[in-house]
């Protein structure tokens, strides 16, 4: 499909009010996932029970439901699929063999077991972040699971799926979200679905501050001096890091690249969700 007839769906996608396509994210994704269907469906060797994270290729929306059908599982492992949300860019997360306990150790990434009962091939499992910060996971047939999460409902997320244990072959099959009188949709992912607009949004951002915001975010809130709030010895967003740097509220839990993006991205400390939003000095 040339660039041209893409423009002409998204125009169309907008014009109708239907929600962008959304697929798998083709860069991120365990060392034994594969994907196919043009990002779609996403498979994990059965040589291992785990190493099959996923992210969605795209943000979505709080009360948007993402909608899945596994499509093949296996009897030799324990566990089922796992599914939730994550506040951190895919691009800038190291990818561990599990997504419980791994990832969900930090308080940007959530995830809840898809009970096993409803984890079989054919029926369809939504699953969505709640303006109250819940994830709530339903099967087609009705069932449904509420989990609370540390996830603030005011800042990006993007969908994470672990295709864990006995699960091992999970399909896209789109998303929809209830607006008003009329429910939205996501067109059908013609082409397999990039991470480059979600790169080039925080780029922007990036370049609209100017170097003399840049350095007085420096200074005064990511600030390393000591303070009596307990010290993490770990970046908090990315893992990989030293948290060598303290926000205004006094919590030291994270790098200094992660530091800038977070005030950028999000405004609020990762920990507390206390605003980030004065360039005054702090004691």
């Amino acid at each position: 499909m040339t660039e041209k007839k893409k423009e002409k769906v998204k125009c169309v996608c907008h014009a109708l009010g239907s929600l962008r396509p959304i697929s798998f994210h083709s860069d991120v994704k365990g060392r034994l996932i594969t994907l196919s269907d043009g990002g779609r469906r996403v498979t994990r060797h059965v040589s291992s029970f785990f190493h099959g994270l996923t992210f969605s290729g795209r943000q979505v929306k709080i009360e948007e439901k993402v909608r899945l059908r596994v499509k093949d599982s296996v009897r030799g492992w324990h566990g089922s699929l796992r599914v939730g949300f994550t506040h951190v860019l895919p691009e800038q997360t190291t990818l561990p063999p599990l997504a419980i306990p791994d990832l969900t150790q930090s308080p940007l990434y959530a995830a809840a077991v898809v009970p096993m009962g409803i984890c079989r091939p054919g029926p369809e499992i939504q699953f969505w972040l709640k303006k109250n910060g819940c994830l709530r996971i339903r099967s087609s047939d009705g069932r449904t699971l509420t989990e609370p999460t540390t996830l603030n409902p005011k800042w990006p997320i993007w969908a994470m799926i672990d295709v864990y244990g006995q699960t091992t072959s999970v399909v896209m099959l789109g998303s929809k979200k209830r607006c008003c009188i009329f429910t939205r949709r996501s067109c059908p992912a013609l082409t397999h679905i990039t991470y480059t607009e979600d790169k080039e949004t925080l780029g922007r951002k990036m370049e609209q501050m100017s170097m003399l915001e840049q350095r007085n975010l420096r200074n005064h809130y990511l600030d390393n001096t000591d303070h009596e709030t307990p010290d993490c010895e770990e970046c908090v967003v990315c893992y990989s890091s030293v948290a060598n740097r303290r926000l205004s509220c006094g919590h030291k839990c994270v790098c200094t690249p992660c530091g800038m993006r977070v005030y950028i991205t999000f405004g609020t400390c990762p920990l507390c969700r206390q605003p980030l939003g004065s360039f005054r000095p702090y004691d």
